[in-house]
């Protein structure tokens, strides 16, 4: 009876100290078909959820999701690697806010020190063709590189071909789709040099 006792409390430490990642990650991730890998541990404050087909893999000391970010209750940060060569890398100490999603059917990467703001959207390809006669069709896919150290503000949407520069601060709102140089501010839709840092 002993040993079930201290089989229990042990059990129960287990789930206690890891509670975020069972209810955050392990549970909604039972299913996945992605390849995953972390170079250690996330903090997962949101349901975060892996799918697709591809690749993921996150550096040490990254968060998903922040508790008191706002609209933390029902959300979800979504990270797909949506066909099996799709490729999506973040960096080391990358942190999120709430409702992401990061959506890759070519590659994806995300620098070292990045902070990503709530209900941002990260999309290396187009969800369906222009052709009209095409339309249910992927459309063209490309890159997203974000550098080092790049803050991303809220509602802000990055496009295919988008490769911003190290220490670049993306306005809340922004339409991000081109190449943008380091350690500038850059806003509005479509995204525009704001000011040099």
């Amino acid at each position: 009876m002993k040993f079930i006792y201290i089989l229990f409390l042990r059990i129960f430490s287990v789930i206690k100290n890891n509670y975020r990642r069972l209810i955050y990650f392990i549970i909604p991730n039972v299913f996945t078909n992605v390849k995953y890998s972390f170079e250690s541990y996330p903090n997962f404050q949101q349901k975060t959820i892996f799918s697709g087909k591809g690749t993921i893999a996150i550096g040490e000391k990254c968060g998903f999701g922040y508790k008191m970010g706002g609209f933390w209750t029902n959300g979800s940060v979504e990270i797909q690697a949506r066909k099996k060569s799709a490729r999506i890398h973040i960096g080391n100490s990358v942190h999120t806010n709430n409702n992401i999603f990061i959506c890759a059917m070519g590659f994806i990467s995300i620098g070292d020190y990045t902070r990503i703001g709530q209900n941002v959207c990260i999309m290396d390809f187009e969800a369906h063709r222009t052709d009209p006669l095409k339309r249910s069709k992927v459309g063209e896919i490309g890159t997203v590189e974000i550098g080092e150290n790049v803050w991303v503000g809220n509602n802000v949407t990055i496009l295919k071909n988008s490769k911003i520069g190290k220490n670049t601060i993306i306005a809340t709102g922004a339409v991000v789709n081109g190449t943008f140089p380091e350690n500038v501010i850059i806003g509005g839709i479509p995204a525009k040099i704001i000011k040099a840092l």
